[in-house]
Parts: C-alpha cells; structure tokens; sequence
C-alpha cells in the first residue's frame, strides 16, 4: 500500500537532485518507497495468516470429543449405573472461567505440603487424573507430557507449571502418584503430581469446574487441562484425551505476551518475548518452529523506519546548512559595499 506521505517525500527527492545531497536523498526515497511496498505486502499476508490462525484457535477451543472418560463404555440403561451428563459437565467446565482457583494445600509426590498459590507468577496447565485408571488417564497424561516438551521450544523452559492432580482419595497417595508418574516416565523439571487431602477433593474440583462420577468400572469424568494464568484464575478450559501443544499453546501464548513487562524487565526478557511472538505450529510435524516470515517482515519493517528516519535527518541537516548560507550572505555583501 502505498501512502500519500511517501510519494511526496519522492516528488520533493525528484526535485532535489540537483542540490549537493540529492543523490543521498533520492536513494534515501527510493529504498523508503520500495520498502514501504515490501512491508505493506507482508502486512497483507500477516493479517491473512492472522484470520486463520484466529479460526484455527476457535476451532481448537471448541470441544473436542471426547470430552468425557466413560470407565464402562458399554450403553447403560437409565436409571440403572451412574452416568455423568456431558452436558452439565461442559457447562460447569466453561462456569469456572474466569474463577479464582482456591489456594487448597497438597501433598507432593514425595509427601511435601504445597499450596496452589505457590505456582502464582506463571501459566498454570491443571489435570485431574486417577491412578487407578489403566487406558484414557496414562494415555492423557503422556499426550499431556509430549505438548509440554513441545511448548518449552516454543515457550522457553520456565515460561509455564503443569500439575496433575488425583481425586480418587485415599487411593492417589503421594507413593502412588510417584509410581504413576515413574510408570508412564513424566520427567519435567515443572510438572508436579499432587494429592489433596480426601475431605477438600469436592471443593477443589467444583472450584476447577471438574465433573466426575464413580461408577462400578471406575469414574466418568471430563477430559481435558484447565489453564490458569498468573494471578490464579482460570483463563480457559482446553478439552480432549490427546492434547497438542497447539491447543495448549494458544492460550498460554495470549497469557504471556498479553502479560505487561516487569519493571525490572531485562533486554533478555525483551528478547524472549519477541521469540515467542515468533513461533508459529507445524502441524506436519506436531512442533513449533520459528516463523521466519514474520523475522524478515520485522526485519523490513525496521529497515523501512530506520529509512525514513535518515531522510528526515539528512533533510534536516540540509536545510539547516541551507538556512545558514543564506543568513551569512547579506552580512557578506554588505561588508564589501562598506
């Protein structure tokens, strides 16, 4: 797209050719215009590229199925075994948006205490899981790990914590959260498994929007990760047993790059924010990968502005000298005369 600011800034290079640094100027104006052109393209494709991400992120945060763990999945006769209702699941799962998370204190894998506040000053991804599960909740959680690895590539290795939580009380003790997570070898240095007190299980998952129903094979309960963003509430509910990191990416992304810099922001953190801002998803190989486009169109667009503002400066410069000149030369002339 071409602005009416540019091609006047041409017009007035044309017509300074014949000055000293017209030369200097015309080039300035002709690499300003033609970078003007370049970056205004890549805008065009940005904002395409932009719309599709917006409906791919819509599609993604659309439930996916499935959405809810059936222990039997046999049909059941109403009225006769316990049966979780999807759609009173989804609605109490989309309630909790925007909830503050209760700071409930757990127990770690090795029988620490912890409290869900000590996670606050970073994205939290939430997963309630039962160890006695043997087909849905090991294969969630290993989809679980496998986003998490991708999303330290796209998001850096402490940008975000990932707890799962066991709600089959007394049953998921720290020992057997530790033998689940070193049975499906969930090795990340951010991801802890946490065992709430029997008595606080009800709260907690109410709080989280988790739905669950024991029933004679096990539990029916929601699939899916709760996203928590810094300050504790709950910013989105991400649905399905195989999550990828796509899906769990464009909600911690919005999270960090909407978060506003710490005063003590440092040039690196500058850095890591820009990195982010450059990952884009490669569904072919289910990884982030840098978006090089985007580099070179911020490339160009620095190179365009960096442009302009030397044509302005050596304009500056040249008027300044041009008013000089002019001022000096009454004073001579009239110093001859006398």
């Amino acid at each position: 797209m071409l602005l009416c600011g540019d091609v006047l800034r041409l017009r007035f290079a044309l017509s300074s050719v014949g000055r000293p640094s017209g030369l200097t100027r015309l080039c300035s104006a002709l690499v300003a215009l033609a970078l003007t052109v370049s970056f205004a393209a890549r805008a065009g494709d940005t904002v395409v590229l932009a719309a599709t991400g917006a409906t791919a992120a819509t599609a993604a945060a659309a439930p996916a199925r499935p959405v809810v763990e059936r222990a039997d999945p046999a049909p059941r006769a109403a009225g006769t075994v316990p049966a979780l209702d999807e759609s009173e699941a989804l609605r109490a799962a989309e309630g909790a948006i925007g909830r503050t998370i209760p700071d409930a204190e757990l127990l770690d894998r090795n029988g620490r205490p912890v409290r869900l506040s000590d996670y606050r000053g970073k994205p939290l991804l939430v997963s309630f899981i039962y160890t006695g599960c043997f087909q849905v909740c090991p294969a969630q959680t290993r989809a679980l790990y496998e986003a998490a690895k991708g999303l330290d590539v796209m998001l850096g290795e402490h940008q975000f914590n990932v707890v799962s939580i066991g709600f089959n009380q007394p049953f998921d003790s720290p020992d057997a959260m530790r033998s689940f997570a070193r049975q499906h070898r969930i090795e990340h240095r951010n991801w802890e498994f946490l065992s709430p007190p029997r008595a606080s299980v009800e709260a907690l998952t109410r709080a989280f929007g988790f739905s669950f129903v024991a029933t004679p094979a096990g539990f029916d309960h929601v699939l899916g990760v709760t996203v928590v963003d810094a300050n504790g509430r709950i910013h989105a509910q991400v649905y399905g047993d195989r999550l990828r990191a796509d899906q769990l990416g464009a909600p911690l992304r919005e999270l960090l790059l909407a978060a506003p810099p710490a005063a003590t922001s440092t040039l690196a953190a500058m850095v890591e924010r820009v990195r982010i801002l450059c990952t884009v998803y490669d569904p072919d190989t289910g990884e982030y990968r840098y978006d090089y486009k985007l580099i070179f169109e911020i490339i160009g667009g620095a190179l365009f502005f960096s442009s302009v503002a030397l044509y302005f400066l050596f304009e500056w410069r040249d008027q300044r000298r041009a008013r000089r000149s002019s001022c000096n030369a009454p004073r001579q002339a009239s110093g001859s005369t006398v």
